[in-house]
């Protein structure tokens, strides 16, 4: 069986983070990058929507469960 040659990355010119950052300041930066992830956002923005819609009918229709229940007897 063959084996596969090595491959080495090239190392990459930026500058690393500073290996003396906080716990507190990586965290901060982890959790603002996830807060503004555009699909966390587009689903957060659909499940509130459905949630207000969701109250809006309980409101709106506060006897449906009786009725539901009326018509379960038959």
């Amino acid at each position: 069986m063959k084996q596969l040659p090595l491959r080495h990355e090239p190392r990459s010119l930026v500058k690393t983070a500073n290996p003396h950052t906080g716990a507190l300041a990586i965290a901060w930066d982890r959790l603002l990058t996830t807060i503004t992830d555009p699909d966390l956002m587009m689903v957060t923005a659909l499940s509130v929507i459905g949630l207000l819609i969701a109250l809006n009918l309980m409101l709106r229709f506060p006897d449906v469960g009786a009725i539901i229940e009326q018509s379960n007897q038959f």
